[in-house]
Order: structure tokens, then C-alpha cells, then sequence
């Protein structure tokens, strides 16, 4: 994530979240993952300014039915004596998919607070229709809201456009978003967004550009900028986090462009799910195997209006299915062999939106083909189920 200073109030209203999602209770809601980043970060913004500060960022996340809110907030402590919060809420309410398509409400609220008594915040409401198709999708939407810097406020109006999609193990997402601000500033950025999982490395790419008012008054003179970001996962609990690159001006909220290197160690407060290595198990002395490589083929979930949903996993040479997620608490549940191919298992999972996994003979754990992928608290990736019994996946 680029460390720019994020919209004000909610500099407070994002630790209250984060206080009340730590202490709710897995009965509450479907998942809820909390998690804190203790770190250090060098910039250089508007072209000619040097900073370095140690940071502190915790983050929460939930899942409730249809719905999901973040919250996450950063006190930054600067070399210089200086120090500054930030804090933002974000949350989405889903419709049920139907034919492949999937309604979205989500909002933004967000600020910040500094030493020298500058205030942010912005408030953002925004729909969008997403059309998913097998490791595919398509999605646009529109909204507005409005920033606050200092005593005065101003109006936004944003437009999206975007596709995403899912190759083995690397997903990329294309996006096209105008804005404008007021009747001054109207601008457009396009950004591809690109991930790639490995066992317990993720790594991300984000590459950008913007079209229209170049805004340099607000500092820097940039229309591009790119970033690079991994994520170590050493222990089920500890991940180490590093990022680097270039981020844009913020014409919403006056803030520069400038550069960025972040290193920080992650600590997942509620535990994670452990990525499992790959059985590296080896042929005992002098013996020789031409094991089947299993692969996924093909995942489908049938649901039916009493509340069961069967899981069905293409897998051949697979020795051994298991899935788990939301429905599961997590744990394995292994699937039942129907055929060479087929692996089959029933569960009582009611209508509503889940993350899932499924991994073959003990490896790793991957997200089931056609489902849309989407990132945990370290920056794996889990697959998104919607469960709708008029609709079969």
C-alpha cells in the first residue's frame, strides 16, 4: 500500500471499528480477521522532501451474511519529532448472484490528523454490477461524496470500469476510473493491478497512470508511477512485509505524489489458515514413480432451497480432496470419491456469500476455478462462494 494519509474523523471511527471487530465473536459473524503491522518507512514526496518515521497499523476485517467492513488506521512517528494518524471504514453490501451477476453497494469513510494541526477526512458511496464468468470478470459503477482539507469542503464524482482475471497462479485486474472535483479538476487514472501466490510468498505489482489535469501545483509532476509489494508468511501468526515505488498526487485531498520503501512485520491477532506445503515426500532407494500430477478441472456447488449445498471437485490423480472456509470454521472436510475424477461432499451451508479453499493430496491451498479470488490478512488468496439456490455455479 502507498503510504499517503488517508481521509479524518474516521482517524477515530476506524480504531472503534477495529476495537469492536477484534472482540466480536466468530457467532457474530461468518469470519472476522484482525491484524497489526509494526514497521519502518522512508519518502520522498512533492519531488524534494525527505521523511522517515516508524509506523504502527492495525487492521480489521468481517464478514456478516452479505456483507463485509474494514477497518484500518496508522500512527506514523516521524524521524524529524513530527507525527501523524490516519484511519479509514470501508464496507460492501452484496446482492445474491443471479445468472452471473452480482450487485454491490459499498462506502468509504476516512481521515486524518497531523502535528502541525492539519485535518482530512472524505466521505464515498459508490455502486457497482459485477459480472462473474468461470476465473473472469467484468464490473463498473459510479458514486460521489465529498473531502474535507483544512475548514473547506468540495464535491467528488467518480466513475469505474474494470476486468479481472485468474491465470494458475496469477491474477490481474484492469481498471479505468474518472473523477471529477468540483467543476476544476477532472482527470481520469487506469491502473493494472497483478498478484502471484507461491506457497508462502505472495508478491503484488501495481502499475498506473493518469489522463487529464496533471495537477502539479499540489506537487510532483508524474503522470505514471508503479509499485512492488511481498508478503513472507514464516509462521501461521508472523509475516514479514516489504513494499516499494512511486504513488500519485491526490487531487481529492491536496496531498503530493512522492516515493516510498516500507518493511514491517505482520501479526495475524486472530490465527490464519497455514499454507501447507506440497508433498515432497520422495521415492524410498533404488525405486522409481510416474505419479499423476492432480490437477483441478472444474468445481461446481449445486445449493438447495432446504439449506444443503454439494460440493463437486474435478480433480484427476488426485488422491485426496479436502476444502474449508467460512462453513467449515476453517477445518478440513475431506471429500468422498465418486468416480476417477469426481470427488463429491454435502454440507448444511445457508444462502449468503463465504470464502473457501480446496487443496489436492495435502498440498497447497487453492482457490476453486470460477470463483472470484479475493485476498486474506496476509495477502493469500481465498475464493468468494456465493450460495443461492436459484443459481447453480
Amino acid at each position: 500500500m502507498r503510504p499517503k494519509p488517508q481521509p479524518s474523523f474516521a482517524a477515530i471511527s476506524g480504531g472503534v471499528l477495529t476495537a469492536l471487530l477484534f472482540f466480536a465473536s466468530a457467532s457474530q459473524a461468518q469470519r472476522v480477521e484482525t491484524s497489526l503491522d509494526l514497521g519502518a518507512v522512508a519518502l520522498r514526496y512533492a519531488d524534494t522532501l525527505n521523511a522517515g518515521a516508524a509506523t504502527i497499523s492495525p487492521r480489521a476485517a468481517g464478514e456478516w451474511g452479505r456483507g463485509v467492513a474494514e477497518a484500518s488506521g496508522t500512527y506514523s512517528q516521524f524521524t524529524s519529532g513530527g507525527w501523524s494518524t490516519q484511519g479509514s471504514l470501508s464496507g460492501s453490501v452484496f446482492s445474491l448472484s443471479t445468472r452471473g451477476f452480482l450487485a454491490e453497494l459499498a462506502g468509504l469513510a476516512g481521515g486524518s490528523a497531523h502535528h502541525d494541526g492539519t485535518r482530512t477526512g472524505q466521505v464515498l458511496v459508490n455502486g457497482r454490477l459485477h459480472f462473474m464468468r468461470h476465473a473472469r470478470e467484468v464490473f463498473f459503477g459510479g458514486g460521489g461524496g465529498r473531502t474535507w482539507v483544512g475548514g473547506g469542503s468540495r464535491s467528488i464524482l467518480l466513475g469505474e470500469l474494470g476486468a479481472s482475471t485468474t491465470l494458475r497462479d496469477v491474477g490481474a485486474t484492469l481498471t479505468a476510473s474518472p473523477a471529477m472535483v468540483e467543476d476544476s479538476i477532472q482527470y481520469m487514472d487506469a491502473q493494472l493491478a497483478l498478484s502471484w501466490t507461491r506457497d508462502r510468498l505472495d508478491l503484488g505489482a501495481l502499475l498506473g497512470t493518469r489522463l487529464g489535469d496533471q495537477l502539479t501545483f499540489l506537487g510532483g509532476t508524474s503522470r505514471s508511477w508503479g509499485n512492488l509489494s511481498a508478503v513472507a508468511r514464516m509462521t501461521p501468526r508472523f509475516a514479514l512485509v516489504a513494499s516499494g515505488g512511486t504513488y500519485p498526487i491526490d487531487p481529492t485531498q491536496g496531498f503530493p505524489g512522492g516515493r516510498f520503501v516500507s518493511v514491517s512485520i505482520r501479526m495475524a491477532l486472530r490465527r490464519a489458515r497455514e499454507a501447507v506445503p506440497l508433498n515432497t515426500t520422495q521415492p524410498e532407494l533404488g525405486t522409481t514413480t510416474q505419479e499423476i500430477v492432480p490437477v483441478v478441472t472444474g468445481f461446481t456447488a449445486e445449493a438447495t432451497r432446504s439449506g444443503v449445498v454439494t460440493l463437486k471437485v474435478n480433480a484427476p490423480g488426485a488422491r485426496s480432496v479436502e476444502v474449508a472456509g467460512d462453513f467449515t470454521n476453517w477445518s478440513p472436510v475431506a471429500l468422498e470419491s465418486a468416480n476417477a475424477e469426481l470427488w463429491t461432499v454435502t454440507l448444511p451451508i445457508k444462502q449468503g456469500k463465504y470464502q473457501m479453499n480446496l487443496r489436492l493430496d495435502g498440498g497447497k491451498w487453492l482457490v476453486p476455478p470460477g470463483l472470484l479470488p479475493m485476498l486474506d490478512e496476509f495477502g493469500g488468496s481465498v475464493g468468494l462462494l456465493v450460495v443461492d439456490p436459484n443459481t447453480k455455479m
